[in-house]
């Protein structure tokens, strides 16, 4: 799914994904965001875990190459690296939001 499709989407509250012809039900802003969270979580999760496993096989000696290994590494640690920026940003505009005097 590219950028435009994703943006369009939650401003639409659209899915973007829809089968053609079919009439797509609208959902909430709110539910479009949490679902991208709830994906980009699992994302997040299943990197860490193809981590784990590949560093696992090469402690036992199953693993093929070093390389796979540290490629694996190196996207659970980019993946986990983004999502504690995002939860930054998001904290400081919600102090900010929080701090705006009425």
């Amino acid at each position: 799914m590219n950028i435009e499709r994703l943006s369009a989407s939650l401003l639409t509250g659209v899915n973007p994904t829809a089968t053609p012809g079919i009439k797509p039900q609208k959902e909430s802003l709110t539910e479009a965001f949490s679902g991208m969270v709830e994906q980009a979580m699992s994302n997040l999760n299943d990197k860490q875990l193809a981590s784990d496993q590949a560093v696992e096989s090469l402690a036992v000696g199953d693993a093929d190459n070093l390389h796979t290994v540290m490629i694996r590494t190196s996207e659970a640690q980019l993946t986990l690296d983004l999502a504690l920026q995002l939860r930054n940003k998001g904290l400081e505009a919600y102090n900010e939001v929080k701090n705006m005097q009425f």
